[in-house]
């Protein structure tokens, strides 16, 4: 079980100290998901001006309020200036709301629609790529790891476009909109805002990306282990109980939970403390904004409504800055689940066709090893050296030795499952390098053990 002992490697250790500044998780997933969005460029576009233009109704939604309360604040309905404002305000805040509904519906059906594709792109690309990795890849990779890897990376692409579209997005033009907006009219009161606001999502970016990321990582990591240990050890069962083995099997399970348990909740820990943290520093804005409002009443330089416009202008706020923490945890947490799968793009398949490689013809079926040299990963020693055989066409042959002498090795140097390290093999004087693989194992049947 060397591939899934639970040992912590340097890397490991570094990963709970590490402050990841840079980034790199978040640059390269969302690249990867930025190359998917171009694939329906259109789609992407309504999505994003349906949102773009909803939020801009909810940051006029306060203004058209405080102009409410104004126009009844002191004057009686038989006043009918007032009764006219009051219901230009009212139809106004029906029409913002109504449009809104309207145009956040429009943008929910075309994420739909956006998102399945993607996830259904993904896992296709993703499948055909593991596909082609080679035979030495899949030797020392879980295949319940890599199905976990795969699935999860999946669902948390469904997370990404949520938080970056249905969220960030409107998070994004909200705290714009509203400063500008309040600023337009107290400049104070709009640099209290954007100052406010600009610290509390640089505090929480900081947290997210230095602090619970890189233990979310690890976690995952060994959310990767424990799965592909499960499906193993169910996939296998019939070895384990040839050898009695269930107790072996449940103790190693247990290590490997023991470690993913202390690795998630030390994410989850550091979550709450960042989630606290967030708390905090939107009671202080809260606390200066509310001051700065009943500061601007008693100088006389805002009405009843300025007032009521202000505070629902910072409470409508302040869910959504509340929301951009929730989000930014999001963000990180979906990079984190498609660090995996997006790490597939970036894996040499080891063995690859060369540049316009045509297919096999095979007309007699010679085979030649010519000088062949091989052996397996890093070992040391070869398991051929300087090999060369003939088969000839329609000869049948035996292969016989001991366990571990290269039998099903040269069958799979045949089928190139492997490359040799020297020499060639030939099929009817073709160098099976230098054709497709598809092809070359077309021609060959196995009946397997």
């Amino acid at each position: 079980h060397y591939r899934d002992r639970a040992v912590l490697r340097p890397d490991d250790i570094m990963a709970r100290f590490r402050i990841d500044l840079r980034a790199e998780a978040f640059r390269s997933v969302l690249g990867f998901t930025l190359g998917h969005w171009r694939r329906q460029p259109w789609r992407l576009s309504l999505i994003m001006a349906a949102f773009l233009l909803s939020t801009l109704a909810d940051v006029l939604t306060p203004l058209y309020s405080g102009r409410l309360v104004d126009a009844v604040a002191g004057s009686s309905a038989a006043d009918d200036v007032a009764w006219s404002a009051a219901i230009s305000a009212f139809w106004m805040l029906i029409a913002l709301a109504l449009s809104g509904v309207v145009l956040r519906n429009a943008a929910f059906m075309a994420i739909v629609e956006l998102t399945l594709k993607m996830m259904a792109d993904i896992a296709a690309d993703a499948f055909r790529r593991v596909q082609r990795f080679s035979t030495d890849w899949h030797a020392n990779s879980f295949a319940g790891s890599t199905v976990r890897k795969v699935t999860r990376g999946m669902w948390a692409l469904d997370l990404l476009n949520d938080t970056i579209l249905i969220a960030l997005l409107p998070s994004v033009v909200m705290l714009v909109g509203s400063t500008l907006l309040l600023g337009w009219f107290w400049p104070l009161m709009g640099a209290v805002v954007a100052a406010g606001s600009a610290l509390f999502i640089m505090v929480t970016a900081m947290l997210s990306l230095g602090y619970v990321a890189p233990a979310a990582r690890l976690a995952n990591t060994w959310d990767t282990r424990l799965g592909g240990s499960l499906a193993d050890a169910v996939s296998c069962n019939a070895v384990v109980k040839g050898f009695g083995a269930e107790a072996r099997e449940e103790a190693r399970l247990a290590r490997v939970v023991a470690k993913w348990r202390a690795r998630t909740r030390r994410t989850w820990v550091r979550g709450t403390v960042n989630g606290t943290t967030q708390g905090t520093m939107l009671l202080l804005l809260r606390t200066a904004v509310i001051g700065l409002a009943l500061m601007l009443w008693a100088w006389g330089e805002a009405s009843a409504g300025d007032v009521a416009f202000v505070l629902t202008s910072f409470f409508v706020l302040q869910g959504y800055l509340r929301d951009i923490g929730t989000h930014i945890r999001n963000l990180q947490r979906s990079i984190n689940d498609m660090e995996e799968l997006v790490d597939f793009q970036g894996e040499p398949l080891g063995i690859e066709d060369q540049p316009g490689a045509g297919p096999i013809r095979i007309s007699d079926g010679g085979i030649t090893f010519d000088k062949v040299t091989f052996h397996y990963g890093n070992h040391r020693l070869p398991l051929y050296r300087d090999f060369s055989v003939e088969i000839a066409p329609g000869e049948r042959v035996g292969l016989v030795g001991h366990s571990g002498s290269g039998k099903t090795t040269f069958v799979k140097l045949i089928q190139r499952l492997y490359d040799v390290n020297a020499g060639r093999i030939l099929i009817d004087g073709q160098d099976i390098s230098e054709v497709a693989q598809a092809s070359l194992r077309a021609q060959i049947a196995i009946v397997q053990q």
